[in-house]
């Protein structure tokens, strides 16, 4: 499992350290088109159920909670909330 070191703010983005020294910068609305929850992916096909087009550009993340230490469950200004992200998830976004 991917070791995260430190996550932060930038702007309305979300910085992503790792402790192999990879950084990544997330923008909300790519976040939010990533959700994995059952709302947005099918859970027997695993096809994504969420248009992405339906999501504003401009959306934000109101908070970032923990989960144990596998991922973190994000609360979108949409009032999307049931996304939990694992640490892989995120460390595969662009």
């Amino acid at each position: 499992m991917p070791e995260l070191q430190s996550l932060s703010r930038a702007g309305l983005a979300i910085v992503l350290k790792w402790k192999d020294g990879r950084s990544q910068t997330l923008a909300p609305a790519d976040l939010r088109r990533a959700c994995p929850c059952a709302l947005c992916v099918n859970e027997v096909t695993g096809l994504a159920i969420l248009d992405p087009n339906s999501v504003e550009d401009d959306i934000q993340i109101l908070d970032m909670q923990p989960v144990g230490n596998y991922a973190y469950r994000l609360l979108f200004s949409d009032t999307h909330d049931s996304g939990i992200y694992r640490l892989e998830l995120l460390r595969k976004l662009v």
